[in-house]
């Protein structure tokens, strides 16, 4: 009974030990390859991650390379704008200097300029009456100017010093004019011969008479007729109707007078 006992039970584990083994088969390869598919989808969100990380990393990098240029470049323009403020703040600082130079010039250059205008219309009253009229308009317009405040100082300052120009000009030029004169107090049209700021002389439109103008006197003094020659060719010579010549003008007999 025993012995049939034994075989019945190889018998049985005969017919299903295929399957048992099977079964540990199908157990054993799912064991196996669950951990090797875990291990190379691991393996690969690692790869995955990686590349990832270092496409970032090539983006910081990229950028913080583009930062530093930008840094390096605002730095560049901070110093040149730095510099520029720095000049700025040099001339401004000299122009307020200026300024304050100017203002102090001011003070001193109006009262100047009215002494200068002082002593030109002395010059012009005093001195030989050649275009006494133009020249006494000419006082009478900066007089004018130094009273009106919407002129600028330096305006009134370029009037003056042209109008002692002009008067420093007559001293180095001669020209003859046309005026009427009083002669034995009479109006006499005569032609007017200006020599520098020396001497007035003139002469009759018919070319008898002749005569010079003595300041000392204040008056007009007729001159022997041997100087008519000499005073018509100094009348012209300033019109330019004939070359400069030496001429024999009575100039040192005034001085002694």
């Amino acid at each position: 009974m025993c012995r049939k006992r034994i075989r019945f039970f190889i018998l049985a584990s005969l017919l299903f030990f295929p399957t048992t083994v099977i079964a540990l088969a199908g157990d054993t390869e799912n064991r196996i390859e669950q951990p090797v598919r875990q291990s190379i989808d691991t393996r690969q969100a690692t790869q995955r991650a990686e590349a990832k990380w270092r496409e970032d990393k090539a983006d910081l990098n990229a950028r913080f390379e583009a930062l530093q240029a930008a840094q390096s470049q605002l730095q560049a323009q901070k110093e040149a704008l730095g510099q520029t403020i720095a000049e700025a703040r040099e001339r401004i600082a000299a122009k307020e200097k200026q300024l304050a130079d100017i203002d102090q010039i001011a003070t001193r250059i109006q009262p100047f300029l009215n002494e200068t205008i002082g002593v030109l219309k002395t010059s012009v009253a005093g001195g030989s009456p050649f275009l006494k009229a133009e020249r006494e308009t000419r006082i009478a317009r900066l007089e004018s100017m130094m009273g009106d405040p919407d002129v600028l100082l330096s305006e009134k300052y370029r009037k003056v010093m042209e109008a002692l120009l002009v008067e420093a000009e007559y001293g180095v030029t001669i020209e003859t004019y046309q005026e009427s004169i009083s002669l034995d107090g009479q109006p006499v049209l005569v032609d007017i011969f200006r020599l520098g700021r020396i001497s007035l002389f003139y002469q009759s439109l018919d070319r008898r008479h002749c005569g010079v103008y003595n300041v000392a006197s204040g008056d007009w003094q007729a001159l022997p007729a041997t100087h008519n020659p000499d005073i018509q060719a100094a009348i012209d010579i300033a019109a330019k109707r004939k070359p400069v010549e030496l001429l024999n003008l009575p100039l040192g007999r005034l001085v002694r007078q």
